[in-house]
């Protein structure tokens, strides 16, 4: 069986997490490819992977260039929300779909750009049998449509794409009543769709199934087939250092705020300064793997936190007796079989709405997200500057990873804001000593365990691809 993944380009938490699937493939004796962005092809390459380099050599990746599009305005999220009928709860569902995952998503179904074309090109040439699409790529689905493979979505996080979708058709008369898009999703598909003589349906959005990585406890219920994987952890290939090698004498930390964020979020918006001040004369010994940008504002450093720049995750977390993390699904997943318990750094009641600001009127630096300080020439005044959005001080997982340890026993939520240092130092050491979080951890792992591998995963995705090859 040929089985090809297509992954949003230069960002390790969408290429780590489908390594273990391609590399259980490929041990099964199929062969494998992974379609992105010509940029991220050193970075599959070093994952023992083949890439399909996509798009033309001396084009940027859409991010890095001014015609990409902006997140949707809190206007019109807002908009969508009231036509929708949606709660509180429900309201930060939509915002993670229409604010976040709508921007990538864009990226690479145009028409105006090669990527969606090579792609298909490749699929037709090359036809595979199986193609497991990002689900910020979605003109994998286009793809395979062409060639007549297959076709699942990668599931990483709740499937708040679903939920939105669903909750579109069964408003779809309040929606068009306040003139709103009945299906925005479909209308951005529609063009790079026409492009091949397809119509845009359920399945081209959806995808034949899910795989999907996320606890059942963690996920949306929604009317979609999905095939349950464990999320089995991987960050690459290091030498495992000899200070590992031996245990702590007390109990060790560890601290982790993430991949993405610590390019440019000063400080990691205050929390680290905090955090540093409650671990200073805690009885444990902490390692931070934190950058000096995630350091900004730290007056000093404890005595008894080792501060690295990089360490795997793998190789650190089996010595650990609790974990210090920004509550994102990758991080959260390496620390399931390691049996740690954790402390979500979560801010419980924020929004998680992206604002546009001016950035020279944003009242804390650090907070603009620079991959988003961008949008279309020809939505901007002549000489006005590109469009900035503010971040909320959280990832967009965080609640739902924090409320889920918090239902299992397994962990506690850590907000910098609403918790004071000392509140922050006992919590630490209670979910580092307390034996009750470990055996909450104990039973998550027990699921985990439970839960197919992706070599159990193998033989269900041939069946899968054997019945659904060649369905329009």
């Amino acid at each position: 069986m040929r089985v090809l993944f297509t992954i949003y380009p230069n960002s390790l938490a969408h290429l780590y997490p489908v390594v273990p699937l391609a590399w259980a493939l490929q041990s099964a004796g199929h062969e494998v490819r992974v379609a992105s962005h010509h940029s991220a092809a050193e970075q599959i390459i070093s994952t023992g992977l083949s890439p399909v380099q996509l798009g033309d050599t001396d084009v940027p990746e859409v991010r890095l260039t001014d015609e990409a599009n902006p997140p949707k305005t809190p206007e019109e999220v807002d908009r969508y929300t009231r036509a929708l009928g949606l709660d509180d709860r429900e309201r930060e569902f939509w915002i993670t779909f229409y604010q976040y995952l709508f921007v990538p998503m864009s990226d690479y179904v145009r028409v105006d750009r090669s990527e969606a074309e090579h792609l298909v090109d490749f699929a037709r040439a090359w036809k595979p049998d199986l193609v497991l699409w990002d689900v910020t790529v979605p003109a994998g689905a286009v793809a395979a449509r062409a060639c007549g493979a297959a076709h699942a979505r990668l599931g990483n996080g709740e499937d708040v794409l679903s939920f939105s979708l669903e909750k579109l058709a069964e408003r779809e008369a309040q929606v068009r009543a306040a003139g709103l898009d009945p299906n925005p999703l479909a209308t951005l598909m529609a063009p790079l769709a026409a492009e091949y003589g397809m119509e845009v349906d359920r399945e081209l959005l959806l995808g034949q199934f899910t795989v999907d990585s996320i606890p059942e406890g963690m996920q949306l219920p929604t009317n979609i087939t999905r095939v349950h994987m464990r999320h089995v952890p991987y960050a690459g290939a290091q030498e495992f250092p000899e200070w590992l090698r031996e245990r702590p004498d007390r109990p060790r930390v560890a601290m982790s705020l993430g991949e993405s964020t610590r390019r440019f979020i000063r400080g990691d918006w205050d929390r680290t300064p905090k955090i540093m001040k409650a671990l200073d004369g805690l009885d444990v010994e902490v390692v931070a793997t934190l950058n000096d940008l995630q350091l900004d504002g730290v007056e000093k450093i404890p005595e008894n936190v080792r501060q690295i720049e990089w360490v795997n995750l793998t190789h650190l977390l089996p010595t650990c007796s609790a974990m210090i993390h920004h509550g994102g699904i990758g991080t959260y997943s390496a620390a399931v079989p390691a049996k740690v318990p954790h402390l979500v750094c979560d801010i419980e009641g924020e929004s998680l709405m992206l604002k546009p600001v001016q950035e020279q009127d944003a009242s804390r630096t650090g907070t603009l997200l620079p991959g988003l300080e961008i949008g279309k020439r020809e939505d901007r005044e002549a000489d006005g500057p590109p469009p900035v959005f503010e971040l909320p001080a959280k990832k967009v997982e965080a609640t739902p990873v924090s409320n889920f340890v918090i239902a299992q026993g397994s962990g506690a939520r850590l907000d910098h804001r609403a918790q004071s240092v000392e509140e922050i130092r006992e919590l630490i050491r209670a979910v580092a000593t307390d034996e009750s979080y470990r055996r909450g951890a104990e039973a998550v792992y027990d699921q985990w365990l439970a839960t197919p591998s992706p070599a159990d995963v193998v033989p269900v995705l041939e069946r899968m691809a054997a019945e659904r090859r060649g369905r329009a």
